[in-house]
């Protein structure tokens, strides 16, 4: 299990938002909440419960990660880990890079 760097719940809800490709509206949908309950969880004015994170969990969001900082890399081979640790390094600019030539050599396949 690695640790990453230290951010707030708001902010490492933010990254998997972006991570899933949600809208703050579809994220708040998905957890139960209203979009300025949403936007006060990322803005770090109010922490998400339990029962928001049980519902955004089985739309794919890592939930140990925000709560705690810690990635749940149980389920990946050791490619895959590595790949992410190196994904998650990169800046958005460059994630953005990195996806666009994935999805043109995927598409080429």
């Amino acid at each position: 299990m690695r640790i990453y760097r230290l951010l707030g719940i708001g902010e490492r809800l933010l990254e998997e938002r972006r991570r899933l490709n949600l809208s703050q509206t579809e994220m708040g949908k998905l957890g139960g909440v209203s979009l300025n309950t949403y936007y006060s969880y990322e803005k770090g004015t109010r922490k998400p419960d339990s029962d928001f994170f049980e519902k955004v969990y089985v739309a794919g969001v890592d939930v140990l990660y925000v709560v705690a900082g810690v990635r749940n890399n149980a389920s990946l081979n050791n490619d895959e880990s590595a790949l992410l640790a190196q994904y998650n390094k990169l800046d958005a600019r460059m994630r953005s890079a990195v996806l666009a030539l994935m999805q043109t050599y995927n598409s080429e396949a």
